[in-house]
């Protein structure tokens, strides 16, 4: 295969993805922003040979004990890539091996020989070892934030529309490593031949040689899970207990709902084209009914060798609309006391997370709020590392630092305690993390943050930000829907502009 332009790369990018998702679940991250200091490959992985799938029960009160009472299947489809299971529509289309939950022991389930199941230890931190252990190669999939539960003593009882896996791994059978630089392709996995009839580039000009239409995607009214007053009086309740003492700072989300028509990868590449980000995903066919697509700018933690690193991002500020706002929008974000404050917060609780898992007196703050410039924001980003032993277990030192204090507060674990209280319902993957772990424990994994679920003809999208102590409950709501901004400007300016009637400056709240 020739080297690729960009444009090029996500023909062809596009192409495999949907010719891949036909035949199961497809992991795509995409690291879309050229120049970034965080710029690095698009990973494309289908075919699973082995996926894990852990879902915790539901508490039906936030008083219940928590239990071991869990789903969590491993499906094995053998040494071959796994058999077509149909070509239909979403949730039809290629459906995920995963077995279908229930207590106890999975019953065998799949399409072909070598399928099995089986059901292991309750613990998720546990199970995500021995499936490495068991598993050649790198693993891509999602971390739910209800992971916290396995880490700390807590409960997530709010109800869950979504009722998505709390943790999702894949070992592909085939998966290509793609420089979006020069254009190269790799096959860590598989090779060009099991994609059974996919695109084939013209070795004269490298484009594509066959394409597959585009349809806009669509959405119904926006539903927010709260009102403005109801807001108000959330951010007012946690000002309360910041000065009762509770917490220093929490962070508060808002989940948004929407009846979804489309094809879930033309809403990523509208994403994509609406704003390019560092830590872009799209993962299809979890369960054989959900979608995420996520187009994250933020770094959870990602480890190279020895060295360990986070990127926090706390502020942000919207971008102008010509030059001259835009500087001023980024001066107004660098000169903010307020942003500043948390982010120095999450600074602090991300050092004391890697302070456990690192080589004394080796956590050192990299950078302090570097202002990174979006195509729809500009945010305030801090980046702390640390040095780890070199046999360090890569799963220990993601659960160390679970769920990420960016999306929590300080400290952690009261934070999430009230997180729990205040909020409306259960974030599932959102305020997880998706990435991937290497077979020599490297691994990088994102923040899921700015992304879209689509289940059954329904969109999640769930935004908001950090409160503290001095923190005004009608800009906090409106830079809520800054942030949705970035999804819903794919949908045409029709749908951009009616977050103007949910913002209380300008509709007279």
């Amino acid at each position: 295969m020739c080297a690729m332009n960009r444009k090029q790369i996500y023909s062809m990018v596009r192409e495999r993805v949907l010719t891949l998702r036909e035949r199961g679940p497809v992991v795509l991250l995409d690291s879309q922003l050229s120049g970034h200091r965080a710029s690095g490959k698009i990973y494309l992985a289908g075919l699973p040979r082995r996926i894990l799938s852990f879902r915790a029960d539901i508490q039906p009160d936030a008083t219940a004990e928590k239990t071991d009472a869990v789903t969590s299947p491993v499906t094995d489809t053998g040494s071959s890539p796994m058999p077509e299971q149909g070509s239909g529509p979403t949730p039809e289309r290629g459906s995920d091996p995963t077995p279908e939950r229930g207590p106890g022991p999975m019953p065998e389930r799949g399409s072909g020989p070598g399928i099995k199941s089986g059901t292991l230890k309750a613990v998720p931190w546990e199970q995500l070892r021995q499936f490495r252990s068991a598993t050649k190669g790198m693993i891509l999939g999602y971390l739910g934030y209800d992971l916290k539960n396995y880490t700390e003593d807590l409960v997530s009882a709010n109800p869950d529309e979504v009722l998505a896996p709390d943790m999702w791994f894949m070992s592909p059978g085939i998966l290509m490593e793609i420089d979006p630089d020069i254009g190269n392709v790799i096959y860590l996995a598989g090779d060009e031949d099991m994609l059974n009839g996919g695109e084939v580039m013209d070795s004269q000009d490298g484009e594509c040689e066959k394409g597959l239409p585009k349809k806009k995607p669509a959405i119904g009214p926006v539903n927010s899970g709260m009102a403005y007053p109801a807001y108000r009086d959330l951010i007012n309740e946690a000002r309360r207990r910041i000065g009762e003492g509770d917490f220093y700072e929490i962070n508060l989300t808002n989940q948004l709902r929407a009846d979804f028509e489309g094809d879930t990868y033309d809403l990523f590449e509208a994403m994509r084209e609406a704003g390019p980000v560092p830590f872009a995903s799209y993962i299809s066919g979890i369960d054989g009914t959900t979608d995420i697509c996520c187009a994250s700018p933020e770094r959870f933690l990602a480890r190279d060798g020895g060295r360990v690193v986070s990127e926090p991002i706390k502020g942000t500020v919207a971008a102008g609309m010509n030059a001259r706002e835009d500087h001023e929008a980024v001066s107004r974000l660098r000169n903010s006391a307020k942003d500043q404050a948390e982010n120095l917060m999450i600074v602090d609780l991300v050092r004391n997370d890697l302070g456990r898992i690192a080589v004394k007196g080796s956590v050192k703050v990299d950078a302090l709020f570097e202002i990174q410039s979006f195509k729809t924001v500009h945010q305030m980003v801090s980046a702390i590392s640390a040095e780890v032993p070199p046999a360090s277990d890569p799963v220990s030192i993601i659960k160390a630092c679970y769920p990420m204090g960016s999306m929590t507060g300080a400290p952690k674990i009261s934070a999430m305690k009230s997180i729990e209280e205040l909020e409306n319902y259960r974030r599932g993957i959102y305020s997880g993390a998706i990435g991937y772990i290497k077979e020599n424990g490297d691994f990088d994994f994102n923040v899921v943050i700015r992304t879209a679920v689509v289940k059954d003809g329904r969109l999640f999208y769930c935004t908001g930000g950090a409160i503290t102590g001095d923190s005004d409950p009608e800009l906090e709501w409106e830079e809520s829907w800054i942030k949705a901004r970035a999804l819903l400007r794919v949908f045409g300016k029709k749908t951009e502009n009616s977050i103007s009637e949910m913002i209380p400056a300008r509709s007279g709240l």
